[in-house]
């Protein structure tokens, strides 16, 4: 699928581009926000293409990165339209139409109108983002227009995360695996539902997950949180880098000083540097692990996903210093990557670093606001 060694000497080398690094940056901010704004605001939306999310020139059905491309959107509009209030009738115009992209019949997993389902099942994946996306709209919209239906699909997580003795919800009907950085997501979005309407739904369920996982999902030699508790995948055991940068994201917000103990581990243990640029390992130097649409393409040890999670991390946990260090890393890579047009066989790898998905992580990642301080 990917030529490998056109990966590695983007990575190791950029092609030796020098670029003004604010001016950059802030241009290329814009493209990111331009490219989202662009998106919400095409008319006849009917599901994403192979155009919007690399995955899907690969797998048709996406692996769910639709809905977390509209929840990183909504997170990115919503720290926009914070840090920059003047602009705030713009920002709620693009989280109306994420919110309709979300519950759209095709993005949604029941294919139809969601106010028709009588039961939102075990779809715990899909949920917790479009619950992120109802969260974010709250708290920028001045309306009741989706309060009904961000009620009913907390308490439904809620009540599913009880049921089980591990504390994590269903993620999908017919899959018996269960993440915890997709659990931490779905507390987040708990939380933000307490945060926007004064109610305390989710700290019960938040010191009963924390306790599972401190008492059952610790890694032992890096003390990192395994990656998957249902034990039905090889490195189910095994801290994977895209999982606890996604899972460093999200704790951050209901659990900062658990969020930032993970950090500090996780930088202990997986991250590295290759000819000078600096990323986060997807799997520990002993394991032997394959890449995966989760994890994007593994580049001499170091995974695609993972470290642009840990970008958006960084930036939640106020670690500005490795925030700047994979920035500066990752931008020159952006910079080849994004001129697909112009340089030939990059293509592919252009709809990988600039699809709509990666374009949605980056953007949280630097517009970064505290929404309720």
């Amino acid at each position: 699928m990917f030529n490998q060694q056109i990966l590695k000497d983007i990575f190791e080398k950029g092609f030796n581009l020098n670029f003004e690094s604010n001016k950059k940056e802030n241009k290329s901010q814009l493209k990111r926000y331009n490219k989202i704004k662009d998106f919400l605001l095409k008319p006849n939306f009917n599901g994403f293409t192979g155009e919007d999310l690399f995955i899907m020139q690969f797998i048709k059905k996406g692996w769910g990165h639709d809905i977390a491309a509209l929840s990183n959107m909504a997170e990115a509009i919503a720290n926009l339209a914070i840090g920059n209030p003047r602009n705030i009738q713009e920002y709620q115009l693009l989280l109306e139409e994420i919110v309709f992209r979300a519950i759209h019949p095709k993005v949604n997993p029941y294919h139809k109108n969601i106010e028709s389902v009588n039961n939102l099942g075990k779809f715990g994946y899909y949920l917790e983002h479009l619950n992120i996306c109802l969260g974010a709209y709250a708290r920028i919209v001045d309306n009741e227009k989706y309060h009904q239906l961000n009620k009913r699909v907390s308490f439904h997580l809620l009540k599913n995360s009880m049921s089980y003795s591990n504390y994590h919800a269903d993620l999908l009907p017919h899959v018996k695996m269960k993440w915890p950085a997709d659990q931490s997501a779905i507390l987040y979005s708990l939380w933000l539902y307490d945060q926007n309407n004064g109610t305390d739904i989710s700290s019960d369920l938040i010191q009963k997950w924390l306790n599972y996982m401190d008492n059952n999902e610790i890694h032992q030699k890096t003390g990192l949180f395994k990656t998957e508790v249902l034990k039905t995948r090889n490195y189910s055991n095994q801290p994977r880098g895209c999982s606890i940068s996604y899972l460093c994201h999200y704790m951050g917000k209901f659990a900062p000083e658990k969020a930032k103990h993970q950090w500090e581990l996780y930088k202990q243990h997986m991250m590295t540097k290759v000819m000078g640029k600096t990323g986060f390992r997807e799997y520990l130097p002993e394991y032997d692990g394959k890449w995966s649409p989760d994890s994007g393409p593994i580049i001499a040890d170091v995974g695609i996903a993972a470290t642009g999670f840990a970008l958006n991390a960084s930036s939640t946990l106020g670690d500005i210093k490795t925030f700047r260090v994979l920035e500066k890393s990752m931008n020159p890579i952006y910079s080849v990557v994004s001129q697909g047009d112009k340089i030939p066989m990059l293509n592919m790898l252009t709809k990988l670093g600039t699809d709509l998905l990666s374009s949605a992580i980056w953007l949280n990642a630097e517009t970064k606001q505290n929404w309720y301080g």
